[in-house]
């Protein structure tokens, strides 16, 4: 299952990065990227009759993993990756009960616990 939560974060976040970000700038960047996708990217898809369920599951989770999301949302990548979301089309509502079922299941389960702890060590860690 741990497998399962960063490889879809990973798959979540996938994009070209200039190539004067360090590596570490790099992971970051794509965890921002990630979890904006998953979490607020993602309520914006959502079908009207499905927004309020997502949203309860979303509140939940950002009380779970308060440090993490305040992370993204400061974060110098949030703005890009924010600017950059793409608009609702009907594929991509379907994406949206998908994303709740997972933003549930990391919030209850030990490896989503495992998978927040790794991103909030990586968005906390200094470049060298």
């Amino acid at each position: 299952m741990k497998t399962y939560f960063t490889l879809m974060l990973v798959l979540l976040s996938h994009t070209v990065i200039a190539a004067d970000l360090s590596e570490q700038e790099q992971q970051k960047s794509r965890i921002v990227k990630g979890l904006y996708q998953l979490t607020d990217g993602a309520l914006a898809l959502c079908p009207k009759e499905n927004a309020a369920d997502f949203n309860e599951t979303l509140l939940l989770f950002k009380q779970r993993f308060p440090e993490v999301m305040d992370l993204v949302k400061s974060s110098p990548y949030h703005p890009t990756v924010k600017q950059k979301s793409v608009e609702a089309t009907a594929a991509l509502t379907q994406q949206c009960l998908f994303k709740q079922r997972m933003l549930n299941n990391m919030t209850v389960t030990e490896e989503g616990e495992q998978t927040m702890a790794k991103a909030l060590q990586t968005l906390t860690s200094v470049d060298n």
